[in-house]
């Protein structure tokens, strides 16, 4: 049992980190009818600039996030307003933006190569550190994830409920044009709720840096992690990233436990076809929700 507990935890755990790669992708797609696989190349741009601060220069992981984010948001918003300038469809979205995602990952092995990179013991002393409660261990950096995460979609969920933004941001979910009519910069409140989105993203990368190693494809294998957590939060929904998130966790988690770590995706996917067959709309959202 204390096997199958620790596998229940560390699920939960990592729903936290996959919650916040998942939410640049889940809102852009969502709220901004726009498919957004560049926010998988933020993800791993991002970890790569924390390895190379705490590696280079001595900075403590967690600092990185400092510097990190706000290159990340800027690009981010930029990507987007050039979307608003060419006036790109959903369709064209996913084409142009996955050409990004292979161009960046280019880069990064043109950098860093295509070897594993991870941040040495010294320079990151919270990889094998953890919170013990009992039999049961808390790892530093996915427990620090979940928190984040956490906090994350509480201020997300403010944000887009209780102010003005998010009545914006609401209204141009549900229609563009009829918002525009009504006074709404929807230009503004794209490029915002981007760079929004792709801070969620350069934060997931600082933590992943923090608890693995890196290497340029690993932004494709997220793939199988990101779109179902989005799909089953539901789009554009900010708390049930979150919640996607530990199901998506805690059911790999249990079923490398049970059967191998091979089965993981087996019971990820499982559940991906269960929800479209019979909660198309997402297990954590109404379909109007945002």
């Amino acid at each position: 049992m204390t096997l199958y507990g620790q596998a229940i935890i560390s699920g939960v755990l990592a729903g936290g980190l996959y919650a916040m790669m998942s939410l640049g992708v889940s809102l852009s797609w969502g709220v901004l009818k726009i498919i957004n696989l560049a926010y998988f190349s933020f993800i791993l741009l991002a970890g790569y600039g924390s390895y190379e601060l705490a590696t280079s220069h001595g900075w403590d992981p967690f600092v990185t996030v400092l510097a990190v984010v706000p290159v990340v948001v800027i690009v981010g918003a930029l990507l987007q307003l050039f979307f608003e300038k060419v006036k790109i469809g959903e369709f064209e979205s996913l084409l142009v933006t996955f050409g990004l995602l292979i161009m960046l990952e280019s880069v990064a092995r043109s950098i860093w190569s295509a070897d594993f990179r991870r941040i040495p013991s010294t320079a990151n002393p919270y990889a094998s550190s953890s919170l013990k409660i009992g039999d049961f261990a808390f790892p530093t950096p996915q427990l620090s994830a979940f928190l984040t995460a956490i906090v994350i979609g509480l201020l997300m969920k403010y944000l887009l409920d209780r102010t003005y933004f998010g009545k914006a941001v609401r209204a141009l979910a549900q229609d563009r044009d009829m918002a525009r009519a009504f006074g709404v910069d929807h230009r503004r409140v794209a490029v915002i709720l981007s760079g929004l989105a792709a801070a969620t993203a350069a934060i997931a990368g600082v933590f992943i840096a923090m608890s693995q190693a890196l290497f340029p494809g690993l932004a494709v294998e997220w793939f199988g992690i990101v779109f179902p957590v989005v799909i089953l939060g539901g789009l554009g929904s900010t708390l049930g990233a979150l919640g996607a998130g530990v199901v998506i966790g805690v059911a790999a988690a249990i079923a490398s436990v049970a059967w191998g770590p091979s089965y993981a995706p087996l019971a990820t996917f499982v559940i991906l076809i269960a929800t479209l067959l019979f909660r198309p709309e997402g297990l954590f959202t109404r379909k109007a929700s945002v």
